[in-house]
């Protein structure tokens, strides 16, 4: 992490040499959480909802927890090239990118359909990172696995593993993260533990020196999720309010600066939130009034706000300036929003009756209206109502219907959509065999 390329710090240097959402994934790894009355745990009001919890990371992570009877709610998490399912008995399957072993079925073969990950029970919760992949066990321990270049696994080592390993000496984890390169629990204390590459701080230890086995993340309490960008990470707290750390050259912390922190801080002028949600290089977060908020990154018009602040040249040129936000900027024409995520550079919600909306980055068709030209403000999903949860990875976008059915688009050179072949899509198509 060395280099601070644009436009998503060491995303596109991976991927196109790449990305949550994370996380994100973006990861992020991400879809929207409310603390309940009280500040314990997380509901959404997405499958997931409602009894469930889910939190959906840009290229990052998600998470469910056990219905009543044994059972376990469908939910989806997208990291930078692959998708993995938490299916309903707390098993997991993931399609695409495999070069890394983030499939988890014992070798490192992309598949282009759903594939079981080895060995791997009593799952309830799920959480996609760069290239990585993360559950939250019925013990409340978490297991990993996929690139561990920075420690990223927690097992102690950094060798890569194409089955879970277990995170070192971690337990009583109610909500898991996935970023670009490093991954972050929440402890049922409202405390937060952070591993992996810290080079930006993300990590949240005060520190910059990367960690193979988890660290706790310094001046924190009262988190009821987490999530997990490229190289930054923000807690929503139990009062409504969020807390990001690590890297802010693009402004992504929100706290008014464009300097990288290692401890939490507070996000200007943010209340009322029910769901932080981090990118590439970018962060948004739903309110108690269902308006969305985002900052960081502006290049490809994803903070939803109509403007690119402003267009981007021609490619190639040096980024103008100004083209970011350091403070909360208001999703334009987007009400009564249920869940958000955030991926490598672009955003989506759901609202009204299950639709669903995206804007930002367009070039893989990841905003699935049917075009591949970026927008600044929220473009319907061609097609798509009756939705529980949406996520989105690096350059690919899925969704989740009310009935169970899985739906991807976007970019498919690695198989990511899950469709049984390479070709990119411009609308949602269906997974196959899920």
């Amino acid at each position: 992490m060395a280099e601070r390329t644009h436009p998503r710090l060491r995303a596109r240097r991976v991927s196109l040499a790449l990305s949550a959402l994370g996380l994100v994934a973006l990861v992020l790894g991400a879809c929207a959480v409310t603390p309940p009355a009280g500040g314990g745990g997380v509901t959404t009001t997405t499958l997931g909802g409602g009894g469930t919890t889910t939190t959906t990371p840009g290229g990052g992570g998600g998470t469910t927890t056990t219905l009543p009877g044994g059972s376990t709610t469908p939910t989806l998490v997208a990291g930078r090239q692959h998708t993995c399912s938490l299916r309903p008995n707390a098993t997991v399957r993931c399609w695409g990118n495999n070069s890394l072993g983030q499939l988890g079925n014992s070798s490192t073969v992309s598949s282009s359909i759903p594939v079981q990950v080895s060995g791997l029970t009593g799952v309830l919760a799920l959480a996609a990172g760069g290239y990585h992949t993360c559950a939250l066990l019925s013990s409340h321990e978490v297991t990993c696995w996929g690139n561990n270049s920075s420690g990223q696994l927690g097992d102690g080592s950094e060798t890569n593993s194409s089955v879970p390993v277990m995170a070192f000496n971690l337990t009583d984890v109610v909500r898991i993260a996935t970023g670009g390169d490093h991954t972050c629990a929440v402890k049922s204390t409202g405390k937060v533990a952070c591993w992996g590459d810290n080079f930006s701080g993300q990590l949240g230890t005060g520190s910059n020196s990367s960690a193979s086995t988890p660290r706790s993340v310094a001046v924190l309490t009262g988190a009821v999720a987490v999530t997990a960008g490229e190289a930054h990470t923000c807690a929503l707290i139990n009062t409504g309010s969020v807390s990001c750390w690590g890297a802010s050259n693009n402004g992504q912390l929100g706290r008014g600066t464009f300097l990288d922190e290692n401890v939490a801080g507070s996000v200007v002028g943010l209340t009322n939130a029910t769901s932080v949600v981090a990118g590439g290089s970018f962060t948004c977060a739903n309110r108690a009034t269902g308006l969305p908020v985002c900052w960081g990154d502006n290049y490809y018009g994803q903070l939803g706000n109509g403007v690119f602040l402003p267009p981007p040249p021609v490619e190639g040129d040096p980024p103008p300036v100004p083209r970011l936000a350091n403070t909360p900027q208001a999703v334009i024409s987007l009400t009564a929003v249920s869940s958000i995520t955030s991926g490598g550079e672009h955003a989506c919600g759901i609202a009204g009756a299950g639709a669903a909306a995206c804007w930002g980055r367009n070039s893989s068709g990841q905003l699935g209206d049917g075009t591949a030209v970026n927008n600044s403000t929220p473009q319907a999903v061609v097609g798509l109502i009756g939705l529980a949860l949406i996520v989105a990875g690096d350059d690919h976008t899925c969704a989740l219907r009310t009935n169970g059915a899985a739906l991807c688009w976007g970019d498919n050179s690695s198989g990511q959509l899950g469709t049984g072949d390479n070709v990119a899509s411009l609308e949602p198509v269906s997974v196959t065999a899920l």
